[in-house]
């Protein structure tokens, strides 16, 4: 009788395929690891502490440069409630010249936030960059862009709510 002839692929070269595919599965499966641990989330990755941080300095970064003729009383207690003691008494000392100079120019004062990040945190102070457009509304409600802004803004926890402390012009150049 005569031997039957084998026409699959040895096994020795099934066992070494086998291996290959298990260590390229560990390696592509360590490789996604990795790029998931180090990825950038934005927002997501901020604690809520660091969040509603950030989320205080971009709505106080617009109530600080918003105020229209009709309701600056009430826009400038709102900007002056997101300030802390020592920077709302500061604040105060530029209310008249504010109110004149709007009344002067016949135009409300409005601001966008584009982009806000955190530089520093700790805790009960945090240091936020905000990107800012301040606003010149005419008297038809036409807007104009009349700055671009960075600012850096220095928050402080004080009874249980981020209020502003500092805030600085930055370069962008």
């Amino acid at each position: 009788m005569s031997e039957p002839v084998r026409t699959g692929v040895p096994r020795l070269y099934v066992v070494l395929l086998a291996g290959l595919v298990a260590i390229l599965g560990i390696l592509a499966g360590t490789q996604a690891g990795f790029r998931l641990a180090h990825r950038n989330h934005g927002p997501a990755q901020l604690s809520k502490a660091e969040q509603a941080a950030v989320t205080a300095a971009k709505q106080e970064t617009i109530n600080i440069q918003t105020y229209r003729l009709k309701s600056f009383d009430t826009d400038f207690a709102a900007a002056v409630a997101g300030l802390t003691p020592t920077k709302a008494t500061q604040w105060q000392a530029n209310r008249a010249t504010l109110k004149s100079r709007l009344t002067q120019l016949k135009t409300d004062a409005g601001a966008t936030v584009s982009a806000a990040g955190v530089v520093s945190f700790s805790g009960q102070q945090a240091v936020v960059v905000v990107s800012s457009d301040t606003l010149k509304i005419d008297s038809a409600g036409k807007s104009t862009t009349a700055a671009q802004n960075r600012f850096q803004v220095t928050m402080r926890l004080i009874g249980g709510k981020w209020l502003m402390d500092e805030l600085q012009t930055v370069s962008i150049s």
